[in-house]
This record gives C-alpha cells, structure tokens and sequence, in this order.
C-alpha cells in the first residue's frame, strides 16, 4: 500500500521522538522530512526525461537507494540503542 508523505512524516515522527518535541523542533523536522520528499519527487521526474537514459535513471534510483538504507540503519541503530 502506498502511503502519502504525512503518513510517513507521522511514522517517523513516532519513531524519532523518544519524548515530545518543542513545536520549533517539530516543525523544523517535518520541514527537513518534505524537503527531503520533494528531492526524490523531482529526482524522479528528471530521470523520466528523454535526455536521461533508463540505464542512466535505474542507476541514479539505486545509488539513491543504498543511501537511504545506509542512512536508515544508522537510524535504526540509534534508535535500538535508546531503547
């Protein structure tokens, strides 16, 4: 199932906060989390452009990816070791 970017935005949210936020931290996170969407969002529209190869746009999605899961078992880490 596909999920919109505020759903994400409430689960991550739930998994990063281990107490409640101050309303600027909130803010400033859910800031950082769509600005971090709306990159991916027009990474994706400029790899479907026809000067961007589909070999070119498959290997710009899986470097992207192996970021992110980088980044997110280093997250998970973090977040193991709290608790």
């Amino acid at each position: 199932m596909l999920n919109s970017v505020a759903k994400e935005w409430e689960r991550f949210a739930a998994m990063v906060f281990d107490k409640p936020p101050s309303k600027i931290q909130l803010n400033e996170m859910r800031k950082a989390f769509y600005a971090g969407a709306f990159t991916i969002l027009t990474n994706v529209q400029e790899i479907a452009q026809p000067h961007i190869s589909e070999a070119e746009g498959m290997q710009h999605l899986d470097n992207v990816c192996e970021e992110c899961k980088a980044f997110y078992a280093e997250m998970m880490l973090d977040y193991n070791q709290r608790n």
